[in-house]
């Protein structure tokens, strides 16, 4: 993980990016598991494989390591995502390629989105307004998608494009939650499924 010079500047410390990035995803699978108030530092250290203290060379303090989690959540969204979309011309073929490249990429990093999601609040009023802003400008990305498939005709329009942006989020976002790596759905399978839900919808009309 290269660490962005916003974030460098904003409590993480040298030591190699190799080691901060462990940090970050051991941290995300504790803070999930356990909470952020009720994982330890020494907890941390453990299962990084370095002393609890020596956290803090890689990392000031604890809600250093929240604030990079969330933000590297969202850097790797934002990036993977737009990624897939690339060259793609059709307004709903470029929807669909968004959808399923969002679920793929939390359910891949799913414990680095859920803590993003759900530990958020932990962090201090500027960094939570931060960490906002990244993610309303990463949503913008798929509510421009739905508008372009509003205008292009193959998506309704009696509902904003931003309600619908915030209905698709729902629908994707809680998969984090509910799918099971050891189950019968593969993590393409489920973003196939839930773009086609989408997009297509769930009522059996007939041909």
């Amino acid at each position: 993980m290269t660490v962005p010079a916003r974030q460098a500047s904003s409590g993480v410390r040298r030591g190699g990016p190799a080691r901060s990035d462990l940090i970050l995803r051991q941290a995300a699978a504790l803070f999930q598991e356990k909470g952020y108030l009720g994982t330890t530092t020494r907890e941390l250290g453990d299962a990084v494989g370095i002393r609890g203290a020596s956290v803090y060379y890689h990392f000031k303090t604890k809600e250093d390591i929240l604030y990079g989690i969330c933000l590297e959540s969202l850097r790797y969204l934002g990036e993977r995502v737009t990624a897939a979309a690339e060259g793609i011309a059709d307004p709903i073929l470029r929807l669909r390629a968004l959808i399923e490249a969002h679920v793929i990429n939390i359910l891949v990093d799913r414990q680095m989105h859920a803590t993003m999601l759900t530990e958020v609040r932990y962090l201090s009023p500027e960094r939570r307004q931060e960490v906002t802003t990244r993610r309303d400008a990463y949503e913008r990305i798929l509510e421009d998608a739905v508008a372009a498939g509003q205008a292009d005709g193959g998506v309704r329009t009696d509902i904003t494009s931003r309600r619908l942006t915030l209905s698709l989020l729902s629908l994707l976002n809680w998969t984090i939650f509910w799918y099971s790596p050891d189950g019968v759905l593969s993590v393409d399978a489920v973003a196939s499924m839930l773009a086609t839900v989408f997009l297509e919808g769930a009522l059996n009309r007939p041909n």
